[in-house]
């Protein structure tokens, strides 16, 4: 359940509007990125809901359009602050592919609580058309995923 939250803190760290200079230039080999103090590191640490909510707004707003979310589902975004009347109308705005009927057809349906982030792609092979052959990466597990964590993301977003 952490790595989902320090996911969507990812996103939120662009609306955070947090002023320091950007990580440092990427040597041949390996990154560096500034590290910095987290307030949801250590023992205390907690998670500001507001800004894991902008987060969650500026995911919908633009990464969305290419980044997946598909390891996360609708009802987490009741741990970001969500009620449940707010993830219930989350999830209906997305159309999930269900299936088979009794005909054997698949069929799109409003989304359930239960139901996973839809990919902005119906495949691999689309996402790598649709962005000149590379494959954006699914930000479910990106802070796990990159070194340095949620100052990789940083790095990146605070770079644009």
């Amino acid at each position: 359940m952490r790595g989902k939250l320090m996911t969507l803190a990812g996103a939120a760290i662009l609306a955070l509007g947090v002023s320091t200079a950007p990580g440092q230039a990427a040597a041949a080999t390996e990154a560096h990125y500034e590290s910095r103090s987290w307030p949801f590191y250590g023992l205390f640490g907690t998670y500001d809901r507001a800004a894991l909510q902008r987060g969650f707004q500026v995911y919908q707003e633009v990464c969305a359009a290419c980044h997946g979310l598909k390891r996360v589902a609708f009802r987490h975004l009741a741990d970001i602050g969500f009620s449940e009347a707010e993830v219930k109308a989350i999830a209906a705005s997305h159309q999930v592919t269900d299936g088979p009927d009794e005909a054997g057809d698949m069929f799109e349906r409003p989304g359930l609580p239960s139901d996973h982030f839809v990919s902005p792609f119906a495949n691999d092979n689309a996402a790598r058309a649709a962005n000149n052959g590379a494959l954006p990466p699914d930000l479910s597990l990106i802070v796990k995923a990159r070194m340095g964590g949620p100052d990789y993301i940083y790095g990146v977003l605070s770079g644009y």
